[in-house]
């Protein structure tokens, strides 16, 4: 029974990993796409940042990460149950 709480853990953890890499490919994507258009406006300004981040997809990364965490507390909870 351990056996099979900690197959669905390790499932658990490799979508959540999957989400957390699409995520993280996202973000490199609409970060090079803003720098090429920046550079293609040659307007770059000196004064603030030279680019911003979508705040929704820093949530997305955050709530990954919680859930990452919570999913190596079930491991370590299957494993000493075990």
């Amino acid at each position: 029974m351990a056996s099979k709480a900690m197959m669905q853990a390790i499932e658990r953890l490799d979508r959540a990993v999957t989400r957390a890499e699409t995520l993280a490919r996202q973000l490199t994507e609409e970060r090079a796409q803003q720098i090429e258009a920046q550079l293609a406006a040659s307007s770059v300004e000196e004064d603030g940042p030279a680019v911003d981040i979508d705040p929704f997809s820093r949530d997305k990364a955050i709530a990954a990460l919680k859930s990452l965490d919570a999913l190596i507390g079930d491991l370590q909870k299957a494993r000493s149950e075990a």
